[in-house]
């Protein structure tokens, strides 16, 4: 009988840290990045810089214990699914919307502009429930010659990456 309990037990306490470790996840949402130079051959930067981070950051926590990184895929049809167009003035308003429906919990979202031959980028982490960039943790300012502006994406990782555990 005592083994009975003593099992019971065990197996109770298993299943509350592994609930309690499964609700600890922080989901994540990566946000293409956003074109402020207004050129329209850099667009394609937006998505590619997103998939970039995306996959630097999965890489940090690849069992994602401590978070986990929604697929683009996932953000993609939740836009879709809203019609929202990124050159629409409103599209960062209408974008909290289908954020609300992935129910994330943190969102990375970039920019960048070119300046001649160099290109600046920078990136931060946003609190979803205010709406607002958390003040720490944000990639400012990251100056790279145009040849190299993916070579900022580890060390964008590398400055967030506190901010999102």
């Amino acid at each position: 009988m005592k083994k009975i309990s003593t099992i019971k037990i065990s197996i109770t306490i298993l299943v509350f840290i592994f609930g309690i470790n499964l609700f600890a996840q922080t989901r994540i949402a990566v946000l293409p990045f956003k074109n402020l130079d207004g050129k329209l051959e850099y667009n394609e930067w937006c998505f590619n810089l997103q998939d970039s981070l995306a996959k630097s950051l999965r890489s940090k926590d690849i069992n994602e214990n401590q978070y986990r990184i929604v697929p683009i895929d996932s953000l993609e049809l939740a836009l879709a699914e809203l019609n929202l167009d990124p050159d629409n003035p409103q599209y960062f308003t209408d974008l909290w919307k289908a954020i609300k429906k992935l129910n994330v919990n943190k969102v990375v979202s970039g920019e960048f502009n070119i300046q001649g031959e160099t290109i600046i980028i920078n990136a931060k982490i946003y609190d979803v429930k205010l709406k607002l960039p958390l003040p720490n943790n944000q990639a400012r300012d990251i100056f790279r010659k145009i040849n190299d502006a993916y070579s900022t994406i580890e060390e964008i990782s590398e400055i967030i990456f506190p901010g999102i555990q």
